[in-house]
Protein backbone atom coordinates (compact mmCIF):
# COMPACT_ATOMS: atom_id res chain seq x y z
CA UNK A 1 0.00 0.00 0.00
CA UNK A 2 1.10 3.43 -0.82
CA UNK A 3 2.28 6.02 2.12
CA UNK A 4 -0.40 8.43 1.37
CA UNK A 5 -3.31 5.57 1.29
CA UNK A 6 -2.10 4.14 4.56
CA UNK A 7 -3.84 6.87 6.79
CA UNK A 8 -7.00 6.74 4.39
CA UNK A 9 -7.28 2.99 5.50
CA UNK A 10 -6.79 3.32 8.99
CA UNK A 11 -9.16 5.91 9.21
CA UNK A 12 -11.75 3.67 7.69
CA UNK A 13 -11.21 1.18 10.19
CA UNK A 14 -11.30 3.03 12.82
CA UNK A 15 -14.73 4.35 11.58
CA UNK A 16 -16.22 1.22 10.64
CA UNK A 17 -14.85 0.19 14.36
CA UNK A 18 -16.87 2.79 16.23
CA UNK A 19 -19.50 1.90 13.51
CA UNK A 20 -19.72 -1.66 14.77
CA UNK A 21 -19.54 -0.79 18.19
CA UNK A 22 -22.46 1.82 17.74
CA UNK A 23 -24.52 -1.09 16.36
CA UNK A 24 -23.69 -3.53 18.71
CA UNK A 25 -24.88 -0.80 21.36
CA UNK A 26 -27.99 -0.34 19.85
CA UNK A 27 -29.02 -3.78 19.33
CA UNK A 28 -28.38 -4.64 23.43
CA UNK A 29 -30.48 -1.69 24.13
CA UNK A 30 -33.35 -2.39 21.45
CA UNK A 31 -32.89 -6.05 22.85
CA UNK A 32 -33.55 -4.95 26.45
CA UNK A 33 -36.93 -3.27 26.09
CA UNK A 34 -38.08 -5.92 24.26
CA UNK A 35 -39.66 -7.95 26.60
CA UNK A 36 -42.10 -4.72 27.62
CA UNK A 37 -43.11 -3.90 23.79
CA UNK A 38 -43.78 -6.95 22.57
CA UNK A 39 -43.48 -9.67 25.52
CA UNK A 40 -45.69 -12.92 24.13
CA UNK A 41 -42.67 -12.56 20.95
CA UNK A 42 -39.87 -12.57 22.95
CA UNK A 43 -40.78 -15.04 25.15
CA UNK A 44 -41.67 -17.61 21.84
CA UNK A 45 -38.69 -16.52 20.02
CA UNK A 46 -36.32 -14.27 22.37
CA UNK A 47 -35.60 -10.76 22.59
CA UNK A 48 -33.06 -11.08 19.89
CA UNK A 49 -34.70 -12.22 16.92
CA UNK A 50 -38.03 -10.36 18.17
CA UNK A 51 -35.89 -7.23 17.53
CA UNK A 52 -34.31 -8.32 13.82
CA UNK A 53 -38.10 -9.24 13.08
CA UNK A 54 -39.36 -5.54 14.36
CA UNK A 55 -36.49 -3.66 12.73
CA UNK A 56 -37.23 -5.52 9.76
CA UNK A 57 -40.93 -4.30 9.49
CA UNK A 58 -40.98 -1.06 10.82
CA UNK A 59 -42.77 -2.05 14.06
CA UNK A 60 -45.39 -4.33 16.27
CA UNK A 61 -48.62 -3.25 13.73
CA UNK A 62 -46.86 -3.91 10.52
CA UNK A 63 -45.45 -6.90 12.17
CA UNK A 64 -48.99 -8.25 13.21
CA UNK A 65 -50.25 -7.39 9.89
CA UNK A 66 -47.59 -9.61 8.10
CA UNK A 67 -49.13 -13.73 7.88
CA UNK A 68 -47.20 -16.40 9.00
CA UNK A 69 -46.28 -17.63 5.69
CA UNK A 70 -44.20 -14.55 5.22
CA UNK A 71 -42.76 -14.37 8.40
CA UNK A 72 -40.72 -16.95 8.23
CA UNK A 73 -38.88 -15.00 5.02
CA UNK A 74 -38.00 -11.77 6.83
CA UNK A 75 -34.40 -11.64 7.17
CA UNK A 76 -33.44 -13.84 4.12
CA UNK A 77 -30.89 -12.79 1.97
CA UNK A 78 -31.64 -12.87 -1.41
CA UNK A 79 -28.55 -14.37 -2.82
CA UNK A 80 -27.69 -13.55 -6.86
CA UNK A 81 -24.61 -14.75 -9.05
CA UNK A 82 -23.16 -10.79 -8.52
CA UNK A 83 -23.74 -11.44 -4.69
CA UNK A 84 -22.60 -14.70 -4.33
CA UNK A 85 -19.43 -14.08 -6.44
CA UNK A 86 -19.96 -17.22 -8.24
CA UNK A 87 -19.58 -19.11 -5.06
CA UNK A 88 -21.12 -22.18 -4.49
CA UNK A 89 -24.86 -22.14 -2.50
CA UNK A 90 -25.43 -25.19 -1.63
CA UNK A 91 -25.26 -25.01 2.26
CA UNK A 92 -28.06 -22.15 2.15
CA UNK A 93 -31.42 -22.26 3.53
CA UNK A 94 -34.41 -22.10 1.09
CA UNK A 95 -37.01 -19.66 2.74
CA UNK A 96 -35.95 -19.08 5.69
CA UNK A 97 -34.58 -15.75 7.72
CA UNK A 98 -34.47 -14.81 10.95
CA UNK A 99 -36.45 -17.07 12.52
CA UNK A 100 -34.12 -20.23 11.76
CA UNK A 101 -31.70 -18.63 14.32
CA UNK A 102 -34.63 -19.30 16.68
CA UNK A 103 -34.07 -22.18 20.07
CA UNK A 104 -36.55 -23.51 18.86
CA UNK A 105 -36.04 -24.45 15.11
CA UNK A 106 -31.85 -25.10 15.95
CA UNK A 107 -32.98 -27.78 18.81
CA UNK A 108 -34.69 -29.67 16.33
CA UNK A 109 -32.78 -32.07 13.80
CA UNK A 110 -31.83 -31.16 10.28
CA UNK A 111 -34.63 -32.95 8.50
CA UNK A 112 -38.13 -31.64 10.50
CA UNK A 113 -35.91 -27.53 10.27
CA UNK A 114 -38.31 -26.59 7.78
CA UNK A 115 -41.26 -28.17 9.47
CA UNK A 116 -40.44 -26.66 12.96
CA UNK A 117 -40.09 -23.41 10.90
CA UNK A 118 -43.27 -23.23 9.54
CA UNK A 119 -44.66 -24.12 13.01
CA UNK A 120 -42.91 -21.76 14.74
CA UNK A 121 -44.00 -19.13 12.46
CA UNK A 122 -47.72 -19.84 12.53
CA UNK A 123 -47.40 -19.78 16.43
CA UNK A 124 -45.59 -16.13 16.27
CA UNK A 125 -48.18 -14.58 13.80
CA UNK A 126 -49.91 -15.50 16.99
CA UNK A 127 -47.75 -14.05 19.26
CA UNK A 128 -47.37 -10.92 17.95
CA UNK A 129 -51.14 -9.88 17.27
CA UNK A 130 -51.59 -10.85 20.79
CA UNK A 131 -49.08 -8.31 21.85
CA UNK A 132 -50.63 -5.91 19.32
CA UNK A 133 -54.14 -6.43 20.64
CA UNK A 134 -52.74 -5.79 23.97
CA UNK A 135 -50.85 -2.51 22.91
CA UNK A 136 -53.90 -1.40 20.87
CA UNK A 137 -56.61 -1.39 23.62
CA UNK A 138 -53.81 -0.66 26.26
CA UNK A 139 -54.01 -3.57 28.48
CA UNK A 140 -51.28 -4.90 30.59
CA UNK A 141 -48.69 -7.03 28.44
CA UNK A 142 -47.63 -10.21 29.52
CA UNK A 143 -45.87 -13.19 28.01
CA UNK A 144 -48.17 -15.63 29.02
CA UNK A 145 -49.53 -16.26 25.57
CA UNK A 146 -46.07 -16.89 24.09
CA UNK A 147 -44.99 -19.40 27.11
CA UNK A 148 -48.10 -21.33 26.06
CA UNK A 149 -47.04 -21.71 22.64
CA UNK A 150 -43.13 -22.25 23.41
CA UNK A 151 -44.41 -25.22 25.68
CA UNK A 152 -46.51 -26.40 23.04
CA UNK A 153 -44.51 -26.11 20.41
CA UNK A 154 -41.57 -28.13 22.48
CA UNK A 155 -44.03 -30.93 23.24
CA UNK A 156 -44.54 -31.22 19.78
CA UNK A 157 -41.55 -31.20 18.48
CA UNK A 158 -40.22 -33.94 21.28
CA UNK A 159 -43.39 -36.05 20.02
CA UNK A 160 -41.74 -35.61 15.97
CA UNK A 161 -38.41 -36.94 17.44
CA UNK A 162 -40.06 -40.01 19.27
CA UNK A 163 -39.43 -43.36 17.47
CA UNK A 164 -42.68 -44.68 15.53
CA UNK A 165 -44.08 -47.11 17.08
CA UNK A 166 -44.73 -50.36 15.09
CA UNK A 167 -48.00 -51.33 14.05
CA UNK A 168 -50.01 -54.09 16.54
CA UNK A 169 -50.00 -57.38 14.44
CA UNK A 170 -53.83 -58.67 15.03
CA UNK A 171 -54.96 -62.35 14.38
CA UNK A 172 -58.71 -62.41 12.89
CA UNK A 173 -60.89 -63.53 15.32
CA UNK A 174 -62.02 -67.33 14.68
CA UNK A 175 -65.55 -67.58 13.31
CA UNK A 176 -67.21 -70.43 14.83
CA UNK A 177 -70.56 -71.33 12.56
CA UNK A 178 -73.57 -71.98 14.70
CA UNK A 179 -75.44 -74.85 14.19
CA UNK A 180 -78.12 -73.43 11.73
CA UNK A 181 -75.36 -71.76 9.40
CA UNK A 182 -74.31 -75.60 8.99
CA UNK A 183 -77.02 -76.53 8.00
CA UNK A 184 -77.41 -74.21 5.57
CA UNK A 185 -74.28 -75.27 4.18
CA UNK A 186 -75.38 -78.35 4.00
CA UNK A 187 -78.43 -77.47 1.89
CA UNK A 188 -76.65 -75.47 -0.51
CA UNK A 189 -74.11 -78.19 -0.97
CA UNK A 190 -76.94 -80.98 -1.43
CA UNK A 191 -78.79 -78.68 -4.07
CA UNK A 192 -75.75 -77.91 -6.09
CA UNK A 193 -75.53 -81.84 -7.36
Amino acid sequence: LPAAELPRVNDACLYLDRLQRTQTALRSFVQSKMERWAPSTCALVGPAIASLLLSATGGLAELAKIPACNLQLLGKTKWTSASRAGLATQTRVQHAGYLMECELVTGVPSFLRMKALKAVAGKLALAVRADYVNWESGRERSGEVGRRLFEELKGKFGKWEEVDKGQVVKSLPKIVPSQMQLWNLLLQFSYDD
